[in-house]
Formats: C-alpha cells, structure tokens, sequence
C-alpha cells in the first residue's frame, strides 16, 4: 500500500478514536448551567468532579504513556474507551458526592489510556510529514470535541446525555479494537517496544530536546484548553449575562472557530520556515493582551469576540505542541512516554488552575479570573526566552 492511502488509513481511524475522548471531556462543561439549576450541584462540586478527572488523567498519563511505549497501544485504547465511556454511564445512577468523585477518577483514568498509545500509532507507522498532517488533525478533534459534546447537551434530561456519551464510546471501544487489529494483521501498523531498565529508562524522557520548554507550555495551553474551557459557559451566563441555550450555542461557535487553528498554526509554521518559538512569542502575546481587555470591554458583545480571540491564540500554540514537535520524535521510539509526561504534567497545572479559578470566581470576581486567564500568556512569553530558537526537527 502507498504511503499515502497507509497514512489515511491509520491517520482517519485514530482520528475517529480521538474525537470520542474529547467530547467525553467536553460532556460535563456544557452541562455545568443544567447541572448548577437542578439543585443538585454547586460550582465546588462540579470544580472538584472536573479537578478530579484532571488529576487521574495527568496521573493516567504519566503511567500509560510510558506503558504505551511496552504494551499494545490497540489494548491500551479500546481499554480506555469502554472504562471511560462506562463511566459516563454509571454517573447518573451515583447517589452521593464521593462516589461521584470516584466514578469521575475512573473516568479520567480511562481517558488517560488513549493519547500516548495513538500518537505512537500514529509517529511510528507514517513518515513526518504526514504525522503532521494527521496529527494536524488529531488538533481538530479535540477541538471538535466540544462541538459535539454541545450537541449531546441538546438531548432532554441531562442523565441521559451522560448514558448517550458513554454508550456510543463504548460501542467505539469495540470498533476501534476490530480495525487496528485488521491493519496489525496486513502489517500496515507495527511498534517500536521500549525496554525498560530501571529508572534510567525513564529519566532518559527528559534528555530529548526542548521538552523542559513544552512541558511548560504543555502547563500553559492545558489551563487553556480545560481550565478555561472549562468555565466557558458558565462565564457566558453568570458574567456577561446571556441565557443558558444562547450560551451553549455561543459556546460551540467558539470551539467551531477554534477547531480550526491547527491547520492555521502549520501553514504559518511553514512560512514562517518552521520557527515554532517566535510563533509562540507572538500567540503569547496576543492571548495575554486579548485576556486583559476583558476588563475594559464594553459590552458583553465585545466579551465575547475578545475571548475567542484569546482562545484562539493559545490553540494555535497547543498546535505547535501537540502537531507539530510530539509527532517529530517518532524515531526515538518514546513518542507515547513523552506525550503521558508532557501531558501529565499539563493536566496537574490545569487542575490547580481549575480550583482557583473556581474559587476566584465565587469568592471574588471575575476582574480577577481575567488577571489570572491574561497571566497565562505573560508566563509563556518570558519562557520562549530561556529556549534556543532554532528551526524546529
């Protein structure tokens, strides 16, 4: 088979297992309006189920990235879609607070199987400019993620927007399996195994180059994508005011437009002859400027362009992490380890951040949240500055 028609193959069937994670993600943030009217959540409640999945996500991929790098990333995947997607339909059922937590820990666990294992499928089995592509793509799944979760969120009764998510994951779990399994089989995918040799074999990660640097943007563009996103809606609603269904439809132009960006994040990579830091300089920038004017905006109109300005600067910076420098290290044969470290370390961020934005907002003001949210971006600038600029492998 050309490498091409191979590349669309493996490319299209990790793409589709992708994009069932994240709107699995996505299913809690846009039904955080529902849930806060039904009396039986509170802002702290629904701050510690999302802060939970967080923490045994970026756990998750600490220890499956590197195991991803040792076991069959086939396994690894359809695990992670049916424990995930059981989850989602066991909480509805959940009667109290704590075991809600627990459901949300093995939700995030599950989640955590599936990033590092399909970027090694992916760097390993295609050349590097088409790992880019795909991977390109792989963006705009996770962007997609929230357009559809904000679809599900239209199905009456926010219970069975849980068992709906979590029954067609499951279902993919099975699909995704039959399909990998198919392409082993024609020899269409194989993988470069790690051996593991004590704790060298693991600190080796943090020898690859740049990867002190993105692992502080990984930090960065995480608060980003699921802190921040997190509160979305509930920002359209409690702070510029809008009604809960304009802001859920608001909510998913916002992640329409964002789901782009990775595809305009590589074509200026290119053009710009692949010089991700000064990229990163200028979304930095951009996204710190745009944050801080939401304290002067005038109107909630104007709120709301700022921040999908804001929103898609810092995506166009996760592009350069997650599309561009993750599928380059697909000859290092730690493509998966490197991703559960870079991401488990992102995701930690994004938690904190979770529970202080959470607390901010109740406790003090929005003013505040946009100080902290434009601070993101004052940080990531001052960090391209202590990493060489040279052209990106």
């Amino acid at each position: 088979m050309k490498e091409g028609k191979k590349a669309t193959l493996v490319g299209t069937t990790c793409i589709a297992a992708y994009v069932v994670n994240y709107y699995l993600r996505h299913i809690l943030s846009v039904l955080t309006p529902t849930l806060l009217t039904t009396g039986l959540f509170t802002v702290e409640h629904i701050a510690a189920l999302s802060s939970t999945y967080m923490l045994l996500y970026a756990a998750g991929q600490l220890v499956n990235g590197f195991l991803g790098d040792i076991f069959s990333p086939k396994k690894m995947v359809s695990a992670g879609l049916f424990v995930s997607g059981g989850s989602m339909i066991l909480f509805p059922f959940i009667p109290t607070e704590i075991l809600q937590i627990v459901v949300f820990a093995m939700f995030g666990f599950g989640l955590s199987m599936m990033r590092g294992p399909l970027m090694k499928i992916i760097s390993e089995n295609t050349n590097p400019n088409h790992a880019r592509i795909i991977c390109v793509f792989f963006s705009f799944a996770s962007f997609a993620g929230p357009l559809i979760a904000s679809l599900f969120a239209m199905i009456n009764g926010w219970n069975y927007v849980f068992i709906a998510a979590g029954g067609i994951a499951v279902f993919l779990g099975f699909v995704a399996y039959i399909i990998i399994s198919a392409m082993e089989k024609k020899g269409l995918v194989s993988y470069i195994k790690t051996e593991v040799k004590g704790i060298s074999s693991i600190l080796a990660v943090f020898k690859i180059e740049k990867i002190v640097f993105y692992i502080v943007v990984a930090c960065l563009v995480e608060i980003g994508a699921a802190s921040i996103s997190q509160w979305i809606t509930t920002f359209l609603t409690s702070a510029l005011g809008f009604e809960k269904e304009t802001a859920n439809f608001l909510y998913t132009g916002i992640s329409t437009v964002r789901s782009f960006m990775p595809f305009v994040a590589l074509a200026i990579f290119r053009l710009t002859k692949e010089k991700d830091v000064p990229m990163m300089r200028v979304t930095f920038t951009f996204a710190a400027v745009m944050f801080a004017c939401l304290l002067i905006s005038p109107d909630k109109w104007a709120s709301l362009v700022i921040l999908a300005l804001a929103l898609m600067s810092m995506s166009c910076t996760s592009a350069l992490l997650w599309s561009i420098y993750i599928p380059s290290l697909g000859k290092t044969g730690k493509v998966s380890s490197v991703n559960g470290v870079i991401d488990c370390i992102g995701y930690i961020a994004a938690a904190g951040a979770n529970l202080l934005f959470a607390n901010v907002m109740a406790n003090v003001g929005w003013d505040r949240v946009y100080i902290l949210w434009s601070s993101i971006g004052i940080i990531g600038l001052v960090a391209t500055f202590f990493v060489k600029t040279k052209k990106a492998e």
